[in-house]
């Protein structure tokens, strides 16, 4: 592989941010081993593009520093035209986004410092973002496989890592402080954000660690499934609504709150068109499926210290949307059933935070959800919630040789409650805090337990009417 210095174009700490970007653009063209060792404030402009075959290795101390408002500080060239790259890796990078956001202009909608869409083969080693605003996220990979993610430290107002549509990635020595979701797994998303549509499977976590950002009530995990139908006239469509149609998924562009009864189908394959019936819909990708779901996903000795919904499969109700949000609904009307996640597991981890916690909470679909080996250290915890908009049915729940503390935690005064931006769906979670185990849309969960230590006082439940909690083997005793 090709040894390059980008020094040798004129990237220097004392250049101009015009000039460094074309003397690292220049470097980096074509791939090849492309090595920055002299440590130094490297002053930015504008977005640098990575070619297949690179390895970008940055001495300690070499940091890209933004000095204009522009979007991606990275991204891999093939996003622009819907092209793999392969074999990327960026080793050593620091990231001072220095209070300069914007959002995308070369890729709709990868609204990140560092963003990469249609790649195989990543690598992302000992990279580190402090300064995150609340506009981009920090690493946002979209079309994806084979990630490899490590050391890893991310901190700021925005999510951390945001992976879409992929599958194979290992993320391990991970350190957090980030508003909201430290890392989400989406199948599909906001229509804002949204790229292409598709699984997420087959991802490791471990030695991760989520540190409390503010008083925040965020997550550390989101998973984010959808579904949709065929388009049809006289369906009722909203913001961020999807519909597949002639072999094509098209996603609403419209405002908040827009609502319309479709009565001219989308055919256009790329861009945006507005029909006489006033919805934009985007052309997002051939399709053949109707649903998007995540799986085979392990955490391994994490530390959870975040106030939140830990593990959180998430939905936008209908109320919700309706009433307050409409923005998305990540789920059509009537395909609430259909996307789901499966084969959680959750070894080793501690949950160690001081406010309300929930380990895994599910407003989306969940099939199972393995819990071994966790300390639960703090009372002000739950293990499972599964909220009341949730379409879950069932819930097949281990928890082995784990250990939990003492209960009886008084609840929080209304002045000391987790920032949850007066949420009534976070607020519900916040007050149901201090139980194993909650079920509040009258569905089953099956639960086993063996192994497992606790102090004399027993567990405590809550099953809502109609709800239940069957266990043929547990060694846990239950309050209620």
């Amino acid at each position: 592989m090709e040894k390059k210095r980008p020094s040798e174009f004129g990237f220097s700490p004392s250049a101009d941010a015009a000039v460094n970007v074309a003397a690292l653009q220049r470097a980096l063209d074509g791939g090849g081993r492309v090595i920055i060792d002299v440590p130094g404030v490297y002053d930015l402009n504008a977005t640098i593009m990575l070619d297949s075959d690179t390895q970008l290795l940055c001495a300690p101390g070499v940091v890209f520093r933004k000095v204009a408002s522009y979007c991606n500080v990275l991204i891999n060239r093939g996003a622009l035209t819907k092209q793999y790259n392969r074999n990327i890796t960026i080793d050593g990078l620091e990231i001072s986004v220095n209070n300069f956001e914007a959002f995308p202009t070369l890729v709709y909608g990868l609204r990140a410092q560092l963003g990469f869409f249609y790649v195989k083969n990543l690598t992302l080693r000992n990279f580190t973002c402090l300064d995150g605003k609340e506009n981009q996220y920090l690493i946002y990979i979209v079309t994806w496989s084979n990630l490899r993610i490590e050391n890893v430290k991310l901190a700021g107002d925005k999510d951390g890592i945001k992976l879409n549509n992929g599958h194979n990635a290992l993320i391990e020595n991970l350190d957090l402080t980030t508003y909201d979701d430290g890392t989400s797994l989406c199948g599909t998303d906001y229509a804002s954000t949204l790229l292409e549509a598709g699984d997420v499977y087959n991802v490791t976590y471990r030695n991760v660690i989520d540190r409390q950002y503010k008083n925040i009530f965020g997550r550390t995990c989101l998973i984010y499934t959808g579904s949709w139908a065929d388009y049809a006239d006289g369906n009722e469509y909203g913001a961020g609504d999807f519909c597949l149609h002639r072999g094509r998924l098209y996603q609403s562009t419209n405002e908040a709150n827009f609502v319309a009864l479709a009565t001219r189908p989308p055919v256009h394959e790329s861009g945006i068109v507005t029909g006489e019936d006033k919805i934009a819909w985007r052309f997002v990708q051939l399709c053949d499926f109707y649903q998007t779901n995540v799986y085979n996903i392990t955490f391994e000795n994490c530390t959870f210290e975040k106030s939140g919904n830990i593990i959180a499969s998430f939905i936008v109700p209908a109320w919700y949307y309706k009433n307050i949000c409409g923005i998305h609904r990540n789920f059509y009307p009537g395909t609430e059933p259909n996307s789901t996640s499966w084969n959680i597991s959750i070894n080793n981890c501690r949950l160690a935070g001081v406010n309300p916690q929930v380990l895994v909470n599910l407003m989306g679909n969940m099939r199972d959800v393995s819990i071994n080996g966790c300390a639960i250290t703090n009372p002000r915890s739950t293990l499972i919630n599964i909220d009341h908009d949730s379409a879950n049915r069932e819930l097949i729940a281990s928890i082995h040789n784990c250990a939990f503390p003492a209960g009886g935690v008084a609840p929080l005064p209304e002045d000391e409650l987790p920032n949850h931006e007066k949420c009534p769906i976070l607020r519900q979670d916040i007050d149901d805090t201090g139980k194993l185990i909650v079920v509040r849309n009258d569905s089953r969960v099956i639960c086993s337990a063996s192994g497992n230590s606790t102090r004399p006082e027993p567990v405590e439940v809550f099953l809502s009417e109609g709800s239940k909690l069957q266990s043929a083997t547990c060694d846990l005793m239950f309050k209620s």
